[in-house]
């Protein structure tokens, strides 16, 4: 059966309100406009009725989490925006809430003392399976003994990063040496392969001029009409899931704050992902303000059941079932408001995005939503920022990069 040529199962006309299929969207990055599909992306069983609740079981409970909140925590309120937007799609959309899925199968498992049922790696950790003695630059190694065109390898030892390129139309595959891990690489994109610190920092300032070393009529040298950061923000359930590595830096964000600023072309466009604590909406606004970025909209991600619920109680106390994603442009810094960090009072319009979950730290591929907000659609530079995978046109990065790349996580199209 052929798959759907677009992971957006409705939107209105505003555009304000948007219903995707998440394993689908990513699918659909890996290959250029009118390109088939030949491989889908493996996914989890869509969930059928709301988790488990986790809200506090008794009104003295409920009391003390109350008694800790601060005012915060209380003003950021989207619980009527995504009632509202749900009972839209419910009576605009008459399908499924999600398309059919192909679910990954139990991972292999190399011993009886090791398993890896619940593996979601990146490429490093692929290989370290089989030789757990390797660093990530002796796998750089392995990947350049791979290496045939069309892709290019450059690896940096001293900024500790490995770049890779496929600059045709065509998607590129590579296998490392004496081990079983192929890795797809989509057609005009990049990767750089390493991890976000200080001392990597100024590696990817390089290597951002290299790789984009001429001007367009938007964007300088080195510079990108989009940017999306998806943060590893410190959190206590995902350190006890141990779903994707949280950074030890309670501000990941920090680490970029000198150097991003000279990507961002004037009117170029920032989104950041974040968590519903203030601490850390503040931190990214902090960071906004550095970069001379005004935060201009809110897209909200509610995450709901196979049947248009939200996976968690909208009003709940510990746990809530949206994610929230900041938009800002960059201006002149005379421009920028003086009242940044004060959201609600400048009123932001907010688009609403609903999905089916997928794996832990998958979110709905944004390619198709931001591409209207380009200022050439066909022809435009994009980077993500602590990427989990590559995206069709654009520049990932990090040390997860490759991570849904990895072939074990698709499955070819009959």
């Amino acid at each position: 059966m052929e798959p759907s040529k677009t992971a957006i199962l409705y939107q209105n006309e505003q555009k304000t309100i948007t219903l995707i299929d998440i394993p689908l969207s990513i699918s659909l990055a890996q290959v250029l406009p009118g390109q088939s599909l030949h491989r889908i992306l493996l996914s989890t069983a869509p969930p059928k009725e709301p988790y488990l609740p986790t809200e506090p079981k008794s009104d003295a409970a409920r009391a003390r989490v109350m008694s800790k909140r601060g005012p915060a925590e209380d003003a950021y309120d989207y619980t009527g925006l995504i009632h509202k937007g749900l009972q839209e799609i419910r009576e605009s959309h008459k399908a499924d809430w999600c398309l059919s899925r192909k679910v990954r199968p139990v991972a292999p498992s190399p011993s009886r003392k090791r398993r890896f049922e619940d593996l979601d790696t990146s490429v490093d950790h692929a290989v370290l399976m089989q030789e757990p003695h390797l660093s990530i630059f002796e796998i750089g190694s392995k990947m350049t003994q791979a290496c045939t065109k069309p892709c290019t390898y450059t690896i940096n030892a001293e900024g500790r990063m490995i770049t890779v390129q496929n600059s045709t139309t065509k998607p590129a595959q590579f296998s490392i040496p004496k081990s079983p891990t192929i890795l797809h690489i989509p057609p005009h994109s990049e990767v750089i392969l390493g991890s976000i610190e200080p001392t990597t920092a100024w590696a990817f300032h390089y290597e951002a001029l290299r790789l984009y070393p001429t001007s367009t009529s938007s964007a300088g040298p080195g510079q990108f009409d989009f940017i999306l950061l998806d943060p590893p923000w410190q959190n206590r359930s995902v350190a006890r899931s141990k779903s994707y590595k949280t950074m030890k830096y309670e501000d990941p964000l920090q680490l970029l704050r000198e150097e991003l600023g000279q990507h961002i072309p004037p009117n170029g466009l920032v989104g950041c992902w974040v968590t519903n604590k203030p601490d850390v909406r503040k931190a990214a606004r902090n960071c906004f303000e550095a970069w001379d970025v005004d935060v201009v909209e809110e897209w909200i991600w509610i995450k709901i059941t196979a049947n248009g619920e939200p996976v968690y109680e909208v009003e709940g106390l510990w746990r809530k079932p949206y994610e929230i994603l900041l938009l800002g442009r960059r201006v002149r810094p005379t421009e920028v408001s003086a009242s940044i960090h004060d959201t609600i009072a400048q009123g932001l319009p907010k688009r609403l995005i609903a999905g089916v979950p997928d794996f832990h730290s998958r979110k709905p591929c944004l390619k198709d939503l931001i591409k209207p907000l380009m200022p050439h659609q066909r022809d435009y530079r994009a980077m993500e920022i602590f990427a989990r995978n590559m995206t069709t046109g654009w520049l990932s990065y990090g040390d997860e990069a490759l991570k849904f790349n990895w072939d074990w996580h698709w499955a070819d199209l009959q």
